[in-house]
């Protein structure tokens, strides 16, 4: 049998051709296969840890003059409003033909009432930063329509630091201030800023501890309905008032009683955020906020409105706290304009439609499941935020003190990988040129049309490979079998059966075979590795600018009025669409930081396979074996002596 392998390898160059042939068809279609298991792997794992979210905010449909009088200029200062026709909400964006994994929530923020914690701004500020109430009396007759000096001589509320001091005051925003006389006393609510003005103020030299102005500002309502209308005040308000005997009595007295502790309520205010996934709130998106200890809270537990929340770290600690403990809310405003601020600070007032102090309107327990950290000063976190299912809130629009439209940092939804330009298509069916979606992916459609290269690449490899493997068979079972029929024929007269002579022109035809494949089995698992680890390592490569070492999210803007996309990212893959500059970041998909923390290990997702690599060498085998193997069978059947005038003829 050996010599009749031989005599089947017995030309070399020939064989030789023949084997390199197998080898180049085996790469092909180990390469094909290989590429093609490694794009349905990776894009299974980029489906399950990538996560796209849309961002909305409203345009206004006009700019509005809102003019303010200035004492310093002796003239009004003209700030720019916007103004809506019509708040869009998230009832307006739930598009039947889309399909939501979180649908569009706007969220706000509520106050919670609670003197027993230990807040970050009780240690931070002072009180009289954000305003008190308080009796004066000027130190002379004067109207103060510029800086003037009055003695404090009472502070409402509980906080009396203020009491007994000298301070420049001016009735700054008030075009027509009373006059004040020096042995009356006068009540307002008392806010402050660094500038001063006026003759007495450059003829008095006074000290740099002296440098403050303070002013009265308006004790009127800021309440609003749930659809965004303001509730009017039915007071005519002053801005300051004079202190004569029964005011108390009367109703705006009543209203200055209420507020006595409204400038310090700040101070023991913590905010509380709702949502339906934490996905939803962009410093959690992005990898500037994330939970340290314990966990997020479930779907389920989003969707029943559980009683768990998020906590911030520093809260936790001021108050000895930890998972599975219980944080007490009391929930007495609404604010449907914008995010908890870092910084404390009310833009509102905190009274009622009679002008009494609001009242909580919810009180609930909270169970820990989760202690977050942030970045330093972060966009979008307030100090001490408590974060709860957005369905825990049975009241979500109670007391609502200012109102706002849809911004970027308060609305958002989270839809299917891969589906943005669905969405934009859908959403361009309906009434949404006033507003502008931006799109959060962490780079998956940049992600993704790589993987659509690799899967093409690996589809035309292995089309090529099987047209190239049927070929180079044939070629084989004809070079073999049909131009050996008269050593065939020689084989059977000489008393060969037809068993023995094909199973040893199919031995030499299997090592022919099997000479090729292996190697091209290597070297096609090799070039595949390098393919896909060099299309990963373009399209997820995490990149730090150098001179800028902090990392930003990438988004997808498109305004349906522009119809146009921009980007905003440091460290991404830019690319050209229309002539627009498209550009996008994988710096905080879960997959790269799951890469970063060594929680898995992308290269596992690339390798070749050993198995897919054997099974398309073995494809190649059966293939050219089942081919010969038919056309020996064929060859076989006719008699020797025919066979042998076959093959004379041919000759």
């Amino acid at each position: 049998m050996k010599n009749h392998i031989k005599q089947i390898l017995r030309t070399p160059m020939q064989s030789v051709f023949i084997i390199v042939l197998v080898m180049i068809v085996t790469v092909m279609l180990t390469v094909g296969g290989n590429l093609w298991v490694a794009s349905d792997r990776l894009s299974k794992t980029y489906d399950r840890d990538f996560t796209t979210i849309g961002t909305v905010t409203q345009k206004p449909d006009t700019v509005q003059d809102n003019p303010r009088w200035d004492a310093e200029k002796k003239d009004y200062r003209i700030y720019k409003e916007n103004r809506y026709n019509r708040y869009v909400t998230p009832e307006d964006l739930k598009f039947s033909e889309v399909k939501y994994l979180v649908e569009p929530e706007k969220r706000v923020y509520w106050g919670s009432y609670v003197p027993e914690y230990l807040l970050t701004v009780d240690t931070k500020y002072d009180v009289s930063r954000s305003g008190f109430v308080a009796e004066f009396s000027p130190m002379e007759d004067c109207v103060p329509d510029e800086s003037v000096k009055v003695s404090v001589t009472k502070v409402l509320g509980s906080d009396k630091t203020m009491e007994g001091s000298v301070l420049w005051f001016c009735d700054h925003y008030n075009r027509e201030p009373m006059e004040l006389k020096a042995d009356r006393s006068y009540i307002a609510w008392i806010g402050e800023r660094p500038w001063r003005h006026g003759k007495r103020w450059e003829q008095a030299e006074s000290s740099y501890l002296e440098q403050l102005e303070y002013y009265a500002q308006p004790v009127d309502l800021t309440l609003y309905e749930p659809e965004g209308t303001k509730i009017e005040d039915a007071a005519a308000i002053q801005s300051i008032y004079e202190v004569s005997e029964g005011f108390y009595d009367t109703e705006i007295g009543k209203r200055f009683l209420e507020l006595e502790d409204m400038a310090i309520y700040i101070f023991d205010t913590q905010p509380v955020v709702g949502t339906n996934s934490t996905d939803l709130i962009m410093p959690f998106y992005e990898g500037n906020a994330w939970v340290y200890e314990g966990r997020y809270p479930t779907a389920e537990e989003y969707a029943e409105g559980s009683a768990v929340c998020l906590a911030p770290r520093t809260f936790v600690e001021n108050n000895e706290l930890t998972v599975g403990d219980k944080v007490t809310t009391r929930l007495y405003f609404t604010d449907a304009r914008r995010g908890p601020q870092v910084l404390p600070g009310f833009n509102f007032s905190l009274l009622g439609p009679e002008g009494e102090l609001l009242k909580p309107f919810e009180e609930k327990d909270y169970t820990i499941v989760g202690l977050y950290d942030h970045k330093p000063l972060v966009e979008g976190i307030g100090y001490d935020e408590l974060i709860v299912p957005l369905n825990s809130v049975q009241n979500q629009t109670a007391n609502i003190v200012d109102y706002g439209a849809m911004a970027d940092e308060n609305t958002s939804f989270q839809i299917e990988n891969g589906t943005i330009a669905d969405f934009m298509e859908v959403s361009a069916k309906y009434d949404t040129d006033n507003l502008i979606f931006t799109f959060y992916d962490r780079g998956y459609s940049a992600l993704m049309e790589g993987i659509e290269n690799l899967r093409n690449m690996s589809i035309t490899l292995l089309v090529m490979g099987v047209i190239a493997a049927i070929v180079l068979s044939l070629q084989i079972s004809h070079i073999y079998i049909t131009k050996r029929k008269r050593q065939l024929s020689i084989e059977r007269m000489m008393g060969m059966t037809r068993k023995r002579c094909r199973h040893i022109s199919m031995a030499g035809i299997l090592v022919l075979l099997i000479l090729g494949t292996v190697p091209g089995m290597v070297a096609g698992m090799i070039l595949a590795d390098e393919i896909s680890m060099s299309d990963r390592g373009q399209k997820t490569g995490a990149q730090v600018d150098e001179k800028s070492p902090e990392m930003t999210t990438a988004g997808q803007e498109v305004d349906e009025g522009r119809q146009d996309i921009t980007e905003q990212t440091e460290g991404y893959d830019s690319r050209q669409i229309d002539g627009t500059s498209e550009e996008f970041s994988r710096k905080y998909s879960n997959l790269e930081l799951a890469v970063e923390m060594d929680d898995i290990d992308l290269s596992m997702q690339t390798q070749g396979s050993m198995a897919v690599s054997g099974i398309m060498g073995g494809l190649i085998i059966l293939l050219g074996m089942g081919l010969s193997d038919v056309k020996i069978r064929k060859v076989l059947r006719e008699e020797p002596l025919y066979l042998l005038e076959d093959s004379v003829a041919g000759i």
